[in-house]
């Protein structure tokens, strides 16, 4: 009885610690200290500054090769289509179709001050074109709207707004002036001008001619009187037609006090009628005027072609001749005509030149070089360059310098020489 108490209270005592040893034997488990895995130092490379690319520089520059020649139109009133036309009279609408035709073949207006200098430049791919108009100054040619713009009906003004439209054709155009055989209509009725009260023209044709020569337009003599120099038998009448007209010019710039246009004015000479002085003397009297400021004649202009058309050669052509500039009578015949010859009216091409030290694209004797360079490896033809209005003259193997525009020329460097070919 004793033996089978003592069992039972052993068999108790094995079931407690069953039931109890896994919390005492976790209570005494000793604690774990957790192990601290240090961080890699990390090590700082250091930033490469990557070495630019240089990238080449070059110069643009337009050139004109071939036979260098342009087409110069004459023009003298303009009408509204209503109106009759006659020799010297036409119609807005077609002088519109004119200039419409020209732009749609390319062409783009050109100074005729640098053509004859040989300054001349038109955007790529463009061929050069210049208008004159003869017998100003009538306001049918040029007339100034009160808001400053000129007026679609009249010649000049009509050719500004074509300009605003497509101004890859330009604004420019040479006009001859007889100031003592007229005056100015300065009102504008419907789509013609009258002459108004008192001097109020004088004013007007001031302000008219300022605007002009502020705006590309370029006036020049056409003899006070429009006189026929064939029959004057008198040089001192033939000098006093050249020097009016000029004082007059001045004389009305001067009723604006636009007296800081006078050294704008261009000394050119256009003949009334076409006609020459009977006389060598006479002839003389034209090519040796000067205008008030000293400035030598430039150019005598003649007209009018009707049967003989001609182009008319640059300064860089052996047929130049400045006292004898050929000009066409404008009518859609001419126009025609000219459409027809395009292909022989050089179209202006780029050329880059280089590579260059851009510090040094000013300097005359680099740009020399480069062009040289160009011709030599025939990457560029032969012919006449044109850098920021300088000019140099590929030719044969020699490279000069015909026209500097000291504007952005270096003014530290040396005069260019002629490079020639080794």
């Amino acid at each position: 009885m004793k033996k089978r108490y003592y069992f039972y209270w052993l068999a108790a005592l094995v079931v407690f610690f069953s039931i109890t040893g896994c919390s005492v034997a976790s209570a005494f488990s000793p604690t774990e200290t957790p192990t601290s895995t240090p961080l890699p130092t990390q090590t700082l490379t250091p930033t490469v500054t990557p070495t630019p690319t240089e990238i080449p520089f070059f110069l643009d520059s337009t050139v004109w090769n071939g036979n260098i020649q342009v087409p110069i139109l004459i023009y003298h009133r303009f009408v509204p289509d209503y109106a009759n036309t006659d020799a010297t009279k036409m119609r807005l609408s077609d002088f519109k179709d004119h200039i419409q035709t020209l732009y749609d073949n390319g062409f783009y207006l050109v100074s005729l001050d640098d053509w004859l200098n040989g300054t001349f430049v038109v955007p790529v791919g463009k061929k050069p074109l210049i208008i004159t108009l003869d017998d100003l100054w009538f306001a049918d040619q040029l007339y100034i709207n009160p808001d400053g713009t000129p007026s679609q009906f009249s010649g000049l003004g009509l050719l500004w707004h074509f300009a605003q439209e497509h101004p890859d054709f330009g604004y420019s155009a040479a006009v001859f002036s007889n100031m003592g055989d007229k005056f100015y209509g300065d009102k504008q009725v419907g789509e013609v001008f009258q002459l108004g009260e008192g001097d109020a023209w004088k004013t007007k044709l001031g302000e008219t001619i300022a605007w002009a020569v502020d705006n590309g337009i370029e006036p020049y003599n056409h003899l006070y009187q429009h006189p026929l120099l064939s029959i004057m038998t008198s040089n001192a009448d033939i000098l006093w037609h050249l020097q009016m007209n000029d004082a007059d010019t001045r004389y009305f710039l001067s009723k604006v006090g636009r007296e800081d246009l006078y050294p704008k004015l261009g000394n050119i000479i256009a003949l009334p009628f076409g006609e020459w002085p009977a006389t060598q003397s006479g002839i003389n009297v034209l090519k040796n005027y000067k205008t008030p400021e000293g400035k030598p004649l430039l150019a005598i202009m003649e007209a009018y072609n009707l049967g003989e058309q001609t182009m008319t050669p640059s300064i860089f052509s052996d047929n130049f001749d400045p006292f004898n500039i050929a000009r066409l009578t404008a009518s859609k015949y001419m126009i025609n005509w000219i459409v027809e010859q395009k292909d022989t009216i050089p179209t202006a091409q780029n050329c880059q030149l280089g590579p260059l030290d851009e510090s040094q694209s000013a300097n005359l004797d680099v740009i020399q070089t480069a062009i040289h360079n160009a011709v030599s490896s025939q990457s560029c033809p032969e012919g006449v360059y044109n850098i920021n209005g300088s000019v140099f003259e590929a030719k044969a193997g020699v490279v000069t310098l015909f026209k500097a525009n000291m504007v952005s020329a270096d003014p530290a460097q040396s005069t260019p020489t002629a490079t020639v070919t080794p």
